[in-house]
């Protein structure tokens, strides 16, 4: 490249990719080349080199190399006279080796080309894994750096969307006439591009293929990735959904929206939906499997391989979804009356993720009959290592039946001071409701 300047007629630190769109392409002899309708860069740098200009010229597209940039600026971009001239809607990938790398670097690990960089991300949907969101991206902002171009930040928010209709400098002169002060003229809304994960798009060329399998997505809180999928359209869920590990979708599954869940349950693939409901715990699994019509629900047990699970989960589908018996949970710390406390505390380790809480001890004998129970914290209390037989509560233990509502089992959690509430008929001890069983129910989430 040329050792003269080529922003020399440009003055701003920073680059809005919005501004570039619709400049002049021009040949040093001052021939028009097309107008800049996108850039590539090279994705494989933590924050992206521009490569190439893309332009178009009587409806076709063409690119030509940064290298033979001569001088650019938001009104023409000049370009050498010997300079080649690709034709192509994508460019050819980078191989150099790159010692740091972006989310978007590791979702081109499969691609033959490059995508303009506009098509991926600029009016799409993208997902903020700092923030743990989804927005939809206004702008892309760049940073000179030497004779080069650099991608450092996805912009959102308004001022860029104002930018993109080419009102900024008007809406701008207003706003500082009236209001100088104004947080909108100190700060754009941007997102630093190595959080960005852009979200495949139907329309992406066949030799571009974003590969979701990185740890980026996989890191996010199921929580949090349920909110991002309820946010995506049904083309990016799925995408995304689809790539994610057996654990990580039953996780998300448990707290995805009962009107997004059946779209995520495909029927198509009723093993790898069995697969999932396996990873679950029988109460979530029962959750999950009440959203879905009776017929796909039956056929999705019918595949589930593990006999214990499946007859779990059929027993807790025998009751309405919004029950003592359709909440509960059947994973529970039961006790032998004749273990001890130097017994009980060995197995704490063993058992610790497998039951629903390990601060309540449930005492029964062979047949699951409910004969008392004990608090974690009353065990701790004694010196000795104490028979269970000799310090478990049996009278006025607070229990409700497996046909109590939801409301009735969040009264009697209030009343008594409850975290959990042992679920009896009979006297046979089926399961446990705990406090996080009911939340979803308080907060409105179902009815």
């Amino acid at each position: 490249m040329s050792s003269l300047n080529i922003f020399s007629n440009f003055d701003e630190v920073s680059v809005h990719f919005s501004s570039c769109i619709g400049s002049k392409v021009l040949g040093r002899d001052g021939v028009s080349l097309g107008k800049v309708c996108d850039l590539f860069v090279d994705y494989e740098d933590l924050y992206p080199l521009v490569i190439a200009i893309q332009y178009k010229r009587n409806g076709q597209l063409f690119y030509a190399n940064w290298e033979s940039v001569e001088n650019f600026s938001y009104h023409e971009i000049k370009i050498k006279n010997d300079a080649p001239e690709g034709q192509s809607r994508t460019f050819p990938k980078q191989e150099n080796e790159k010692s740091i790398t972006s989310i978007l670097a590791n979702q081109f690990t499969e691609a033959i080309e490059y995508p303009p960089i506009g098509k991926i991300v600029l009016d799409r949907q993208i997902v903020d894994t700092s923030g743990k969101k989804v927005v939809r991206v206004n702008d892309i902002q760049l940073i000179k750096v030497g004779q080069h171009l650099r991608v450092t930040h996805a912009e959102i928010g308004v001022r860029s969307m104002i930018r993109r209709l080419g009102y900024e400098k008007l809406v701008d002169k207003t706003i500082s006439l009236f209001r100088p002060n104004s947080h909108y003229l100190k700060k754009s809304q941007l997102i630093n591009w190595k959080y960005v994960h852009a979200i495949p798009s139907r329309n992406i060329h066949k030799n571009v293929k974003l590969n979701l399998s990185n740890d980026d997505i996989k890191s996010i809180h199921p929580a949090d990735l349920a909110d991002i999928l309820e946010d995506l359209d049904s083309f990016g869920r799925e995408t995304i959904f689809s790539k994610l590990d057996l654990q990580t979708k039953a996780d998300t599954l448990t707290e995805i929206d009962e009107e997004i869940l059946p779209s995520l349950i495909n029927e198509d693939n009723l093993d790898e939906a069995a697969k999932i409901i396996e990873e679950m715990d029988a109460d979530d699994a029962v959750d999950v499997l009440h959203e879905l019509d009776e017929r796909k629900a039956q056929l999705i047990i019918e595949n589930i391989k593990d006999s214990e699970q499946k007859e779990e989960v059929r027993e807790l589908l025998e009751y309405e979804a919004n029950v003592a018996g359709g909440i509960m949970s059947n994973e529970y710390f039961e006790i032998d009356i004749e273990d001890t406390k130097n017994s009980i505390l060995e197995r704490i380790p063993k058992v610790f993720d497998e039951v629903e809480t390990v601060n309540d001890l449930y005492i029964v004998d062979k047949e699951y009959q409910f004969l008392g129970m004990l608090t974690l914290g009353e065990l701790l209390s004694y010196s000795d290592n104490v028979n269970i037989r000799d310090v478990m509560q049996e009278q006025d233990i607070i229990s409700l039946g497996p046909d109590a509502h939801w409301k009735d089992v969040a009264e009697y959690m209030n009343k008594y001071n409850l975290f959990n509430i042992p679920i009896i008929e009979n006297g046979e001890l089926l399961g446990v409701v705990s406090v996080d069983d009911i939340l979803p129910y308080l907060l409105n989430e179902k009815s």
